[in-house]
């Protein structure tokens, strides 16, 4: 239990620096942090990112990646998972067949940005869950937009999560 209390405390200290160090962003809506099923996330809303349907990154995301990496970096003992997510709505192009490849590609566009703006490699990992984690459910252009993002999820060390009792009697 102390243990727990103890990660969870870490917890909370890294989310309060991560988000006064980025509070610049979160104040011009770039970007929100965010504590999520255990987990601390920096979540960045696709139009500040890509344009609708593609993978390339636009300048303003750019400039926003550059500033999320500078923090990143000083994180020397952490690693970092980049999350695609899209809308439900489907996406039938020669490049991108599907969500899946939509979002995985814009995962690993936002980890080759981190690594040129010096966030070593090994700190980073890319996933794309195209539209199967919504934030809302899909039901209005509103909901949709919270659907369509890219989420940098600081992954805990193995001796942050809890240890629960044997569930044997």
């Amino acid at each position: 239990m102390r243990r727990a209390q103890a990660a969870a405390a870490a917890q909370t200290a890294l989310l309060r620096d991560m988000a006064q160090k980025l509070k610049h962003m979160t104040d011009a809506g770039q970007l929100s942090v965010t504590l999520r099923d255990g987990r601390v996330i920096l979540q960045l809303p696709n139009d500040v990112l890509f344009d609708s349907g593609k993978s390339d990154l636009k300048p303003q995301g750019k400039e926003a990646l550059r500033k999320v990496a500078a923090v990143l970096q000083a994180m020397h003992d952490r690693q970092f998972q980049v999350a695609g997510h899209t809308d439900n709505v489907p996406i039938h192009s020669p490049r991108f067949p599907s969500n899946w490849e939509l979002s995985a590609a814009r995962a690993i566009g936002v980890v080759e940005l981190l690594v040129e703006a010096g966030v070593p490699p090994q700190m980073l990992s890319a996933a794309g869950y195209a539209e199967f984690s919504p934030m809302a459910p899909n039901e209005s252009s509103t909901d949709k937009a919270k659907n369509r993002r890219t989420e940098i999820m600081l992954m805990p060390h193995v001796d942050e999560i809890p240890v629960l009792p044997d569930a044997k009697s």
